[in-house]
């Protein structure tokens, strides 16, 4: 049984997760990830994996609503200093929606290994 089913298993047996939570999360980790950008569905997650040494070291689902309500509370110093640095918070945001489902990046540096892609 791989690392990350093993986790969620614990997470439900310590009463973390919900039966249903842990049967999405499971289904998430072993759906077959795209390997190039396609047209199926809208998206409705950010990804990010690092892993390196033989191990994982970052594992991150955002779902993209969660996103869109954390914009929210971005205050609006930190969204000006943002903006006078040519960061657009509300166009990432909306190019990242908007995009198709699919692998965006993936970068092997050593035995660093960061994928990040939208389901």
């Amino acid at each position: 049984m791989n690392e990350e089913r093993m986790r969620i298993l614990k997470m439900l047996e310590e009463g973390k997760i919900s039966v249903e939570e842990a049967t999405q999360l499971i289904e998430a980790v072993e759906a077959p990830r795209e390997t190039e950008i396609t047209s199926q569905g809208k998206p409705k997650w950010l990804k990010v994996r690092v892993t390196g040494g033989g191990s994982e070291k970052v594992n991150v689902n955002l779902p993209l609503s969660l996103a869109r309500v954390a914009l929210k509370f971005i205050p609006q110093q930190a969204r000006g200093r943002m903006e006078a640095q040519g960061i657009d918070i509300d166009a990432l945001l909306s190019a990242v929606t908007e995009t198709k489902i699919g692998k965006l990046v993936e970068v092997q540096d050593g035995d660093e290994h960061v994928e990040i892609w939208i389901e």
